[in-house]
């Protein structure tokens, strides 16, 4: 029979079989510490990724626009000048 009570019954000091059995959980319970460290970590880095990206894409639209606008500046100012020609 596997766990439970089965390794009392095996012939072993109970005593040694305890302090085993607090050391294993002992263990475990650290590597669940880090484990909750490492997933607190990881939320921290992924709400910040997730509020450079928008960020980021502001800043292109922002680029983006200004080139836009001084485009069609620029666009209305040559066919302003066409037209001004074109009724010479």
């Amino acid at each position: 029979m596997e766990g439970g009570n089965s390794s009392f019954n095996s012939g072993k000091n109970p005593l040694l079989e305890l302090e085993m059995l607090q050391k294993e959980h002992g263990d475990k319970m650290q590597r669940i510490q880090e484990l909750r460290q490492q997933i607190a970590e990881t939320k921290i880095h992924l709400e910040k990724k997730k509020k450079e990206v928008p960020e980021e894409k502001m800043e292109a639209f922002k680029t983006l626009t200004d080139k836009y606008n001084r485009m069609r500046d620029e666009y209305n100012a040559l066919l302003a000048d066409k037209l001004k020609k074109a009724k010479k």
